[in-house]
């Protein structure tokens, strides 16, 4: 989420729309080590960002598939919590599963 803070801020200073930073989300990609949380997969849902890769599952808090699935923009809990602003991301896990299991 920091990176996509500081993006947020220089796109902003850079003088971008609101519709040309959703526009510039909307073609990021992410990689991380652990599946994001709930309320990270929200968020990045909200934003539109376009996909997620992540190593290992985040069995307690995951947000990406393990615990709720919040990367569909038609999953059930976005309907429920009143979420109507997510587009949803495609999100592909386990990707060195192992090694970044490690380093969480």
């Amino acid at each position: 989420m920091e990176a996509l803070d500081v993006l947020l801020v220089r796109w902003q200073r850079t003088g971008f729309s609101a519709a040309e930073v959703a526009e510039k989300f909307s073609a990021c990609t992410l990689y991380v080590t652990c599946e994001p949380c709930k309320m990270c997969a929200a968020a990045l849902s909200i934003i539109g960002l376009k996909e997620v890769y992540y190593g290992c599952a985040n069995d307690k808090f995951g947000g990406c598939g393990s615990i709720m699935s919040l990367h569909s923009s038609s999953s059930e809990a976005h309907i429920s919590i009143g979420n109507s602003g997510s587009k949803g991301f495609k999100c592909c896990g386990g990707i060195t599963a192992s090694e970044a299991n490690s380093l969480c």
